[in-house]
C-alpha cells in the first residue's frame, strides 16, 4: 500500500510541475524584473538607422518595478537648465522646451509575458501625454544585475535601446 501511495504522490507532483511550470517561469521573470534600476544608457535609432545617445552620454534615470505589478520610470538629461524665475510655472519658452525635450517620466501598472520575454506597461500618467491610457510592450532581458529593453515606438520617434543596472 505504501508503494502505491508513493507512486501516486510522485505522479501528482509530476502533473503539478507540468501544469504549473509555465506559471512558475512567468513568476520568475517578473521576479527578476522587480526592483529598482539605475539608467546606464539610452540609445535612440531613427527611421534612417542613425543612432545617438538620446539623453547624452551620462543620462540620469530610475525605473522601479514593484512585485505587485506597479511601475515608475524617470529619465533625464543630466544638464537640464534651471529656471531663472525659480518657479516651474514661470519658465520661459526656451526653458520649458529644453526641459520637456530633456526628460520622460511615466507611471502605471505592468505585466510580464514569459512566452515572448516582454513586459507590457499600462501607462496611467506620463510627461508625454500622448502615452496616457496606452499599453506598451517592451521586449526585455535580465542577466545578473543588468536589465535591457527596447522601446519600439519612442516618444521622440524611432526606437530606443535601454540598459539599466540594479540598485541595491
Amino acid at each position: 500500500m505504501g508503494r502505491i501511495r508513493s507512486r501516486a504522490a510522485m505522479a501528482a507532483s509530476i502533473i503539478c510541475f507540468a501544469l504549473l511550470g509555465p506559471a512558475a517561469n512567468a513568476a520568475q521573470e517578473a521576479k527578476k524584473l522587480a526592483g529598482t534600476w539605475g539608467l546606464v544608457s539610452n540609445v535612440a535609432t531613427d527611421a534612417s538607422g542613425k543612432k545617438e545617445e538620446a539623453y547624452g552620454p551620462t543620462p540620469k534615470g530610475q525605473a522601479i518595478f514593484t512585485s505587485n505589478g506597479r511601475y515608475s520610470i524617470f529619465i533625464s538629461k543630466p544638464d537640464l537648465p534651471k529656471f531663472a524665475a525659480n518657479n516651474r510655472v514661470k519658465g520661459t519658452a526656451d526653458e520649458n522646451k529644453a526641459v520637456i525635450g530633456g526628460l520622460i517620466a511615466h507611471v502605471g501598472s505592468y505585466t510580464v509575458d514569459e512566452k515572448d520575454k516582454s513586459f507590457t506597461l499600462k501607462v496611467e500618467a506620463a510627461s508625454f501625454p500622448n502615452w496616457n491610457g496606452t499599453s506598451q510592450r517592451r521586449p526585455f532581458s535580465v542577466s545578473g544585475n543588468e536589465l535591457k529593453w527596447n522601446t519600439p515606438q519612442a516618444s521622440a520617434g524611432g526606437s530606443n535601446d535601454l540598459v539599466w543596472k540594479r540598485i541595491k
